[in-house]
């Protein structure tokens, strides 16, 4: 393949691409010819460095494989890699990220298509004495389980690295979590055997499927309701210069911002950008401040 084709961007040659993530990676890129690149194109390049960082880093290719100096050491740099080389790098690179800790075990196969996640270790109740009762680990054969890394991990982990709180509570991310779990649950329930729940017969007594998703569309009516019709961000509220640099910033609306973070997976920048605002800091904490006072209406329902 030697051209890396995007829909509404330019045709670029892999080779290309390819040549300026080596020389990003040496410091010799031509930062004019970076910042020329379509935003598909440049997507494309930052990938591919990252790919090349985490060859480097495991030892998956050598540098010899990169890059060679001309004359020896001191010389003109020619890149060498080729962009065969490049994307079988690049596959390696996304089934690694796909792949479960080994504390997982073996069983949990990768899976490119989960995105980010995370181990945990499952825990139940178990009895403990005459009367009381003790969490102990309940993970398959005493192995870790996997689940899915969201936006409030990646937010916490931010704000562990600049030594800073969490931006949530614990009950405010319960919050969220169970609105997106009742949202997918409620959307995907439109055919009864459309989950495995839908195809376990239970006994005398149990709750059919019509009333399952009954009760968990009203739970999520609820949920909606805690939301309120409030405005996270107003036009009139903040000034001309903290908003886009174009006069198309529209009012963001508590509801829009809930459902863009815990549903649609869209970052604080990305709601601030998709309703024409500038993404600065004071307004990345204003969001982040409303989203907060939403999720927190929202726990008395979670």
């Amino acid at each position: 393949m030697s051209l890396m084709t995007f829909p509404g961007g330019r045709v670029v040659p892999a080779t290309v691409l390819a040549d300026l993530a080596v020389r990003h990676l040496t410091g010799t890129a031509d930062p004019a010819a970076i910042r020329a690149l379509a935003p598909r194109d440049r997507a494309q390049f930052r990938f591919w460095v990252e790919v090349l960082d985490w060859a480097l880093t495991t030892k998956a290719v050598a540098r010899s494989e990169l890059w060679a100096r001309r004359g020896g050491a001191g010389g003109p740099l020619d890149v060498v890699l080729s962009v065969t080389r490049m994307q079988a790098l690049a596959q390696a690179c996304v089934m690694a990220r796909a792949a479960a800790p080994q504390s997982c075990g073996p069983e949990i196969a990768a899976a490119p298509a989960r995105g980010a996640a995370l181990r945990f270790q499952p825990v139940a109740m178990v009895p403990k004495g005459a009367e009381g009762f003790a969490a102990e680990p309940a993970g398959y054969r005493g192995r870790d389980a996997v689940r899915r890394a969201d936006l409030f991990d990646k937010m916490d982990r931010a704000a562990q690295r600049r030594g800073q709180a969490a931006p949530f509570s614990p009950g405010q991310v319960l919050a969220g979590r169970s609105y997106a779990a009742l949202a997918e649950f409620v959307s995907a329930g439109g055919v009864k055997c459309s989950s495995l729940e839908g195809r376990i017969g239970g006994g005398a007594g149990g709750l059919d499927w019509i009333e399952r998703h009954a009760q968990a569309a009203a739970r999520l009516a609820r949920m909606q309701a805690r939301i309120g019709p409030g405005a996270a961000l107003s036009v009139r509220r903040v000034r001309p210069s903290k908003r886009a640099e174009e006069s198309g910033a529209r009012t963001i609306a508590d509801r829009a911002l809930v459902d863009g973070f815990c549903l649609q997976g869209q970052s604080l920048g990305d709601v601030l950008l998709a309703h024409g605002w500038a993404k600065s800091g004071q307004n990345i904490d204003a969001l982040r401040k409303a989203l907060a006072a939403a999720l927190e209406r929202m726990r008395l329902c979670a």
